[in-house]
């Protein structure tokens, strides 16, 4: 690990086994602050706390975990609205009643499965339990409304070595955290994986606007930060053809 890790803006194509660890970004004209992102690297490829950053990644999907959740009680709520209105109907009333009580098991299912989820500090190897993890909390922050069945095409029955496992977990979240405030509440998100490289992409749909929900702003800082845990971690973080409307990042080892 250098003191200063590796940030380059290079032009496709490029030879992904050539790359040195770093951070690249391919065809992203004027996105990046060269400056900031050198310091926001550094300052993560050094810290002895990655699960802190992983932590700091799932602060930045807050607001869409509560929007979720806040979609699932909607169907607690309007169950038991209507077993009200249909009161004393017991026959109208019971159905009502068990579908509030299943949709309750569907928000609590939801916060167990994050909870579950997060990153501690004592990854032994990034391996598909690992990976299982980083992928529910992705999902779980995607909602209704982003496609993302998409993630399925990632499988990593042989692991990607390294010697700060950790480091490779945060680097992960923070690529699925871009994913997720890129895309602000709309689109498809998918996922890919070969031997040594794993890689998310997302798609907002023409004319989609503004994005509704928060973070964007945030999808540089986020970007680099997850390119210095990947520098730790011996790989390259490697973003391509970013614009308003998509965006590929990958790991690569």
């Amino acid at each position: 690990m250098t003191d200063k890790p590796v940030f380059m803006e290079i032009e496709s194509p490029v030879q992904f086994s050539e790359l040195s660890p770093g951070m690249y970004a391919v065809n992203c004209k004027g996105k990046f602050n060269i400056e900031l992102t050198q310091n926001l690297m550094q300052c993560a490829a050094h810290s002895a706390s990655p699960d802190f950053f992983s932590s700091a990644f799932l602060g930045v999907l807050l607001p869409y975990y509560l929007h979720n959740a806040n979609n699932l009680m909607v169907g607690v709520l309007g169950n038991l609205d209507l077993a009200g209105m249909f009161l004393p109907n017991l026959e109208k009333v019971e159905p009502k009643i068990a579908g509030a009580r299943s949709a309750t098991g569907s928000v609590v299912d939801f916060l167990r499965g994050i909870a579950g989820a997060i990153p501690d500090n004592g990854c032994s190897s990034f391996d598909n339990d690992a990976m299982g993890k980083c992928l529910t909390l992705l999902r779980s922050a995607c909602g209704r409304s982003v496609d993302s069945a998409g993630l399925n095409g990632i499988d990593i029955s042989s692991p990607l070595i390294t010697e700060n496992p950790d480091h490779l977990v945060a680097a992960f979240n923070g690529m699925a955290a871009w994913t997720v405030v890129s895309l602000g509440g709309s689109g498809t998100v998918s996922g890919s994986s070969s031997q040594g490289k794993i890689g998310l992409k997302w798609i907002r749909p023409e004319g989609a606007g503004l994005t509704y929900m928060p973070g964007s702003e945030n999808s540089a800082s986020i970007l680099a930060t997850a390119g210095g845990f990947a520098a730790a971690a011996g790989m390259a973080l490697v973003i391509e053809n970013w614009t308003e409307n998509e965006g590929e990042v990958s790991l690569v080892g």
